[in-house]
C-alpha cells in the first residue's frame, strides 16, 4: 500500500513538468516567427553635380549720378525778357535759354564799330603820308595802336551782345528752372538760372575694402539691382576709374561706374545695390553653398552612394551669391546631399529624396 502511495505521488510531481517542456517549442516559434523591423536611413535631399559658370563678386551699395550736370549762368547784366525752356524740357549744347534785354548792348558795339571806321580809314591816310615822309612813324605807331584798342573792344561788344541770349553749356534735361521773366540778372552772380542734368550716361561711385584693390580694374563688369523701376530692375554697368589712393580713414577706395541709359528710364538720385565681378570662370565643377560642410578648416560634401553617405574631401575655388567652384575632390554626375548632411557620418544610411 505504501509502495502504491509513493509511485501516484510521484507521477503527480513528474507531470506539471512534461506539461512544461511541452509548452516551450510552441513559444519558441511564436518568437521567432515575428518579423524583426527594417532600420530606416537618415532622409536626405540630393541633386546632381554638373558644371557652370561662377563669378566672384563684391557687393555695395551707391546712389546714381548723372555723369553731366552743370548751373547755367549768365555772363552779361540785364533783365529777363524771355525764357525758351521749362523744367523737364531736353535742350541741346548751345540751344537758346534766356533772351536778356540787349540794345544797350547793341548800341555799344555800333558805336565802337563806327569810331573804329573812323580810325581805320584815318590808319590808311596816314600809311600814305608817311610812305611821301610827310608824318612821322610814331604819329603812324600810335593810330595803330588806337585801331587795335577799338578792333578789341569792338570784339567784347558783339561778345556781349552775343551772350544776351544765354545758351546750354550742355546737352540734357532742364532738372530746375530758378528765373523768372523780368527779373534783374547780374553777370556771373552766384544763383543760377537753371540746373542741367544729362543723364543719357549715368555714374555710380562706390567705396571698396583696401583688400580688393588688387582684383579691381577698369572694364570690369558690374551688375545693379535698381529699385522702383519694375520688373527690369537688374542692368549692366562697367568700371571706368578705379582710385590708386586708399582713404586713411576709412581703408577704402573709390571706384566708379558708368552705366549706359539712353532710353533715360533711369534718373539720377536713385538707389542701387551693386556686384562688382572681379573673377569668372566658364564650365567648372559648382555646388551650392549650403552642400559645403566646414570642419577644422577643411572642406567637404556629402555624396549618396548606393544609399549610403559617403564624404569627401574638396579644394574650392572662387564664390558667387548661391554656388561655389569646386576644382579637386568632385565630379559631374555625383548624387550631391544638399539637404541633412550637417548631421550625417561617414557610411550613414540614407533615405534618399531626390530634387
Amino acid at each position: 500500500m505504501n509502495t502504491a502511495k509513493i509511485r501516484i505521488f510521484a507521477l503527480l510531481l513528474a507531470l506539471p513538468v512534461a506539461l512544461f517542456g511541452c509548452g516551450n517549442p510552441s513559444t519558441a516559434n511564436s518568437v521567432e516567427s515575428e518579423p524583426k523591423e527594417t532600420e530606416r536611413g537618415v532622409p536626405v535631399e540630393v541633386q546632381k553635380v554638373a558644371r557652370g559658370t561662377v563669378r566672384a563678386s563684391i557687393q555695395a551699395s551707391a546712389i546714381l549720378e548723372a555723369e553731366e550736370e552743370t548751373d547755367v549762368i549768365a555772363r552779361v547784366s540785364g533783365i529777363v525778357e524771355e525764357i525758351l525752356v521749362e523744367e523737364g524740357d531736353f535742350v541741346e549744347q548751345g540751344q537758346a535759354l534766356v533772351r536778356l534785354e540787349s540794345s544797350r548792348y547793341r548800341y555799344s558795339r555800333d558805336q565802337i564799330a563806327a569810331e573804329l571806321r573812323g580810325v581805320t580809314q584815318e590808319l590808311t591816310r596816314m600809311r600814305q603820308l608817311a610812305g611821301q615822309q610827310m608824318v612821322s612813324t610814331e604819329q603812324v605807331e600810335r593810330l595803330q595802336s588806337r585801331h587795335d584798342a577799338l578792333s578789341a573792344q569792338l570784339q567784347i561788344a558783339e561778345l556781349d551782345l552775343a551772350e544776351a541770349v544765354i545758351r546750354a553749356p550742355i546737352s540734357g534735361h532742364i532738372a530746375e528752372r530758378f528765373v523768372k521773366t523780368g527779373n534783374m540778372i547780374q553777370a556771373y552772380q552766384q544763383k543760377a538760372l537753371f540746373h542741367i542734368v544729362n543723364d543719357t550716361t549715368l555714374r555710380a561711385t562706390v567705396n571698396l575694402p583696401e583688400h580688393a584693390l588688387a582684383n579691381i580694374e577698369a572694364e570690369q563688369e558690374a551688375d545693379l539691382e535698381l529699385q522702383g523701376v519694375g520688373q527690369n530692375n537688374h542692368i549692366s554697368a562697367q568700371v571706368t576709374r578705379v582710385s590708386t589712393v586708399v582713404d586713411a580713414t576709412s581703408g577704402t577706395f573709390r571706384v566708379v561706374l558708368s552705366i549706359p541709359n539712353s532710353e533715360q528710364k533711369l534718373r539720377a538720385g536713385m538707389f542701387t545695390r551693386v556686384n562688382l565681378h572681379y573673377a569668372q570662370k566658364h564650365d567648372v565643377v559648382r555646388i551650392p553653398h549650403h552642400a559645403l560642410v566646414n570642419i577644422d578648416q577643411a572642406s567637404y560634401v556629402f555624396i549618396a552612394n548606393e544609399n549610403k553617405a559617403q564624404r569627401l574631401a574638396i579644394t574650392t575655388g572662387i564664390r558667387e551669391n548661391g554656388w561655389i567652384e569646386v576644382t579637386e575632390g568632385l565630379d559631374t554626375g555625383a548624387a550631391l546631399i544638399v539637404t541633412g548632411q550637417n548631421t550625417l557620418r561617414n557610411d550613414a544610411l540614407l533615405e534618399v529624396i531626390e530634387l
